[in-house]
């Protein structure tokens, strides 16, 4: 590898930048799995919402406490949706309200992941590019410890 003048400092950099394109395609993935997980929240919200049409007040519902766990549960109003607006904060809304609200969180959070795979495809590209760079160096390492005149020789 160090038969060309700077080619064994140039396989270092060309590591450490594979392995920090790697690191960071490792952190996009986690926040690509969180986005997936907070869509999947919104539309089940959505759907939720969009439940209160056939509902009636006073209807026993199964009401969500996380884990996949319920609590039996009747339905007060079919006209208010509290919803969380970060911090620990929540405000009521009407019920088409919320369905606008979660709508638009879902179309940013989509947006937002759409984004994640782009500079995903991207740091991808570039890892294949250090690949193949890489390989070069190889064969060219192979050429010059099995060059011209090192076979048949007894």
């Amino acid at each position: 590898m160090s038969s060309a003048p700077g080619g064994e400092e140039e396989v270092r950099r060309l590591l450490a930048a594979y392995q920090q394109y790697q690191a960071q395609a490792e952190g996009i993935v986690q926040q690509l799995n969180l986005t997936q997980l907070t869509a999947e929240g919104l539309e089940r919200a959505l759907v939720a919402v969009e439940a209160l049409n056939t509902a009636e007040v006073g209807q026993e519902i199964l009401v969500p406490i996380g884990s996949g766990s319920f609590i039996h549960g009747s339905l007060a109003s079919k006209e208010k949706v509290v919803l969380n607006v970060g911090a620990g904060v929540s405000i009521e809304k009407t019920a088409t309200e919320a369905k606008e609200i979660l709508k638009v969180r879902k179309a940013e959070v989509l947006e937002g992941s759409k984004k994640l795979n782009e500079i995903l495809a991207k740091i991808d590209q570039e890892m294949q590019k250090i690949q193949a760079i890489m390989q070069q160096f190889e064969e060219s390492a192979h050429q010059h410890q099995h060059g011209p005149g090192s076979e048949g020789v007894v």
